[in-house]
């Protein structure tokens, strides 16, 4: 059964994790609250966004996605990829993320089955033989445990929507050579889901999706784009703290990401390459240094993540933060400082008990920052 009204006229319909704090759980509801009181009651998904925050004062922020923007954008990817009643869908993300609101929105639209289950890397071909399921969609930390047990496609399917972050280029050479028909997609919640799909450097639009550039920064037009974000922002003034939620509409028909990218042309088709967020590039002595090109070179091995923190005197460090279990940490900063330029080396480390991460595994950069001002550090 879904957890989803796809029905016009639906009462507003918000996505809570339910492992979210109280505190969470009463700033989503409030932003609900102050969305009806301009946009109405019916006919909206209220989606709580997976980025991080970009400051410290700023609460979860929940993004206003119409029931007629998930629609099409479920009816593109269906036509796209000439899905329809005849294919047996898996849903191993979380029902409360976009990516589980998109499996069970194209589902609707073709009047497919939709089968869920939690997440079980040794179950999981198991469980897709067994239910004849198709279509699935993964994150890379579950393509990672597939990776790690040798994990060989079952034959019965014949999609694997890949999204949430980028993948790994080992990864997706390991994955491939165990027979897994992966695809590889780009998007987010401000649009519903996928809007491109292929390999970052080389991706291609889906249909009806227009895309351009502001100062590097790729904006994109569609019809499934959000109606407005919501945030509920901190504000000190005389030493208290005062809350006003801010409400931000989309400016005309394009909406304005902070990925930076290049777009090209190739015959009749738009050609995207993704080179990373804003906040992926740094000056370390007056030297650019790509975040995403580093965390590459580490490799996705759990438990590890690299940082970029600020140094008086070069302006950023790159430290290693690491879990507790973490087993030859010396040799893995090894084999990365060979690579590296000096520049670019580990500095110091940090031994953490948990490394923070949202329910698809995306590390919580900030959440992990502010750990790590109680944490004291090793220098290499």
């Amino acid at each position: 059964m879904s957890p989803f009204n796809f029905l016009e006229q639906a009462f507003n319909q918000l996505l809570v994790n339910p492992r979210s704090s109280p505190q969470e759980k009463e700033d989503l509801f409030d932003l609900k609250t102050e969305f009806e009181k301009q946009y109405g009651s019916r006919n909206y998904f209220l989606v709580p966004s997976s980025g991080s925050a970009k400051s410290e004062n700023e609460s979860v922020k929940l993004i206003a996605l119409h029931h007629e923007a998930v629609m099409n954008s479920a009816k593109r990817v269906n036509s796209h990829f000439n899905l329809n009643a005849s294919i047996t869908w898996g849903c191993v993300i979380p029902w409360f993320h976009v990516g589980g609101l998109g499996v069970y929105a194209r589902a609707f639209a073709a009047r497919a089955t939709v089968h869920q289950h939690v997440w079980d890397a040794d179950f999981f071909c198991t469980w897709i033989t067994m239910n004849h399921i198709q279509l699935v969609s993964l994150v890379p930390a579950q393509i990672y445990d597939l990776v790690q047990r040798k994990a060989a496609a079952p034959k019965i399917i014949k999609f694997v929507f890949i999204g949430g972050a980028r993948l790994d280029t080992e990864l997706r050479k390991k994955i491939k050579a165990l027979g897994w028909p992966i695809i590889e997609t780009y998007g987010m919640t401000e649009t519903a889901s996928m809007v491109a799909v292929g390999e970052p450097e080389n991706m291609r639009l889906l249909p009806d999706v227009d895309i351009g550039l502001t100062d590097g920064k790729l904006k994109i037009k569609c019809d499934s784009l959000l109606t407005c974000s919501l945030q509920k922002i901190n504000q000190k003034i005389n030493q208290k703290i005062n809350q006003k939620i801010e409400i931000k509409p989309v400016s005309g028909a394009w909406y304005q990401t902070e990925d930076l990218a290049e777009v090209s042309n190739q015959g009749q088709n738009v050609v995207l390459k993704l080179i990373g967020r804003t906040n992926d590039f740094i000056k370390i002595n007056a030297e650019g240094v790509s975040l995403v090109y580093l965390r590459q070179i580490l490799g996705l091995d759990p438990g590890l993540v690299l940082l970029a923190l600020p140094n008086e005197r070069s302006e950023f460090e790159i430290v290693l933060v690491y879990e507790k279990n973490v087993q030859h940490v010396e040799k893995i900063i090894k084999n990365y400082n060979l690579v590296v330029k000096p520049y670019e080396k580990i500095q110091k480390t940090y031994c953490v008990q948990k490394i923070p991460y949202t329910e698809l595994q995306k590390v919580q950069y900030k959440k992990l920052e502010e750990m790590l001002k109680e944490v004291p550090y090793e220098k290499i």
